[in-house]
């Protein structure tokens, strides 16, 4: 697909995202997080990355939760110009104390040294998009951000992406 089919692909995604009822996204969110709870790479999994939700993507609020009373490791992503990093958060206090950035989702200020960042530590790593095929490709927001930090790992670990149902693109 050409860089401008993506960007019209996104718009058009964006769209529909944008004028979808809350009360369809509460319905999706909650099947969609019942489903990662008992997907089995989640239940086995001992550290996650997860991403904090914009408010057209699937809520990972309840996951979050979840993974902290399953005493999971949950680290999520702090963003600095090109790049981003994994950063551990300790509970949801702890998440909800964090500052808001630009896209109106918490993460750690970039000049907080005192958390964990993962490495090649992360055994489930759910990530976020605008579309995804059933097939597993993903079609990001266009910054690239995901595609540089999976790139950049060596470690051992599997990818779930969360997706509305409006989110789910025919295979080109």
């Amino acid at each position: 697909m050409t860089i401008a089919a993506k960007q019209i692909l996104r718009g058009k995604i964006r769209h529909m995202l944008k004028t979808m009822s809350n009360e369809d996204r509460i319905y999706q969110s909650n099947i969609v997080t019942n489903y990662l709870l008992h997907h089995p790479k989640y239940q086995s999994s001992r550290s996650i990355s997860i991403y904090v939700n914009m408010n057209t993507e699937i809520s990972t609020r309840n996951i979050i939760q979840h993974a902290f009373q399953s005493q999971k490791h949950v680290f999520i992503p702090r963003y600095c110009s090109k790049s981003m990093t994994m950063v551990r958060v300790y509970s949801l206090d702890d998440l909800d104390s964090l500052p808001m950035t630009k896209w109106n989702i918490r993460q750690p200020n970039l000049d907080d040294h005192t958390r964990e960042i993962a490495t090649n530590n992360i055994d489930l790593i759910i990530v976020p998009g605008l579309g995804f095929t059933l097939d597993g490709s993903r079609l990001g927001h266009g910054k690239g951000y995901y595609d540089r930090y999976l790139n950049s790992l060596n470690g051992n670990f599997y990818t779930i992406g969360l997706a509305f149902r409006e989110q789910i693109l025919e295979k080109n």
